[in-house]
């Protein structure tokens, strides 16, 4: 909402009493569509902001109104997830980690050639793992959702084992 959008004395009662209502439940619904509880809390947020800018247009009494919550939730996290304009487009850390995080010569332990079997999302992966990061970490990097990034590091060390 904008500083000069102020809501009224009597929505700003509705939005509380939906708030005290939903506010449970929506976190528990915005958790299992995200997975990860920093994230599914930023929906939430995002989802009383969106309530409160379109409370005129609710017409359900408070005790029915959970479905049109839900709603507004489910969009939020499908945008939680999506680039945040049509020109932005994930990156690719794997160069950026090979030039400023990865050592120039490697361990001698590390089998060069079991590092060039992986594809650049397991590599990258692979690589932020090893510099400590969590995977919720590593998927925001690569800017792909958790279980993506769990997939790709799970694959990357898998073929690793193998060339051991």
């Amino acid at each position: 909402m904008d500083r000069t959008d102020r809501l009224s004395p009597a929505a700003s009662q509705r939005l509380d009493r939906l708030f005290r209502l939903y506010n449970t439940r929506l976190l528990a619904f915005a958790m299992s569509q995200t997975r990860d509880h920093a994230t599914a809390e930023d929906v939430v947020s995002e989802t009383w902001l969106r309530a409160a800018r379109s409370l005129d247009q609710l017409q359900a009494e408070d005790g029915k109104a959970y479905g049109w919550l839900r709603s507004i939730a489910f969009r939020a996290a499908v945008d939680a997830y999506r680039p945040k304009s049509s020109t932005e487009k994930a990156t690719d850390f794997g160069d950026v980690v090979a030039v400023r995080l990865v050592p120039a010569t490697p361990p001698a332990d590390v089998d060069l050639y079991a590092l060039a079997e992986l594809s650049a999302p397991q590599a990258t992966a692979v690589k932020l793992a090893a510099q400590g990061l969590s995977v919720s970490a590593i998927a925001a990097r690569m800017g792909r959702c958790h279980g993506t990034a769990s997939n790709h590091l799970h694959r990357g060390a898998r073929k690793l084992r193998k060339a051991a």
